[in-house]
């Protein structure tokens, strides 16, 4: 999956680049907001780079897979699995089973808070990959400044 940002901030050989907000995740409302940018990563790189540039970088399929299946199929699965604890282990009515369904939702929930906090710090964007670093094209900005005063 090919995505791009904006270089926000430089530290040495550390870059801080503010995401574009692709289409298929413009729906969300996880980077908060409804502009154009997402939310702030963090990468190391050896490219020259100068604040304001665009960064083209790549998460392997693979990874963005494995990203949505921890996201959103274990917490479903966890309160499928919560349910059934509940009704056929615990020998529970069917509203106390709901009840356990939920709570295993919420413990996924913290589990995933968890994981992404312990993971972040350990590895940070280590499987984003950078292709290219290149300076913002502003001509069609000038182009279309230009026909407005036309």
């Amino acid at each position: 999956m090919l995505n791009k940002g904006v270089i926000k901030r430089i530290n040495g050989n550390k870059i801080v680049v503010k995401l574009y907000k692709d289409t298929a995740c413009s729906h969300c409302s996880g980077c908060s907001g409804d502009n154009k940018y997402g939310k702030d990563f963090e990468f190391t790189t050896d490219l020259k780079a100068e604040i304001g540039d665009i960064v083209t970088f790549e998460i392997p399929a693979g990874k963005v897979i494995k990203a949505a299946s921890i996201a959103y199929v274990f917490p479903a699965v966890a309160m499928i699995l919560g349910y059934f604890f509940g009704e056929k282990l615990l020998g529970l009515s069917e509203n106390k089973s709901i009840i356990t369904s939920f709570l295993s939702l919420a413990l996924a929930f913290s589990v995933l808070y968890l994981y992404d906090k312990v993971r972040a710090k350990r590895k940070p964007n280590s499987e984003i990959e950078i292709i290219s670093i290149e300076k913002e094209d502003t001509s069609n900005m000038v182009d279309s400044c230009e026909n407005k005063n036309a």
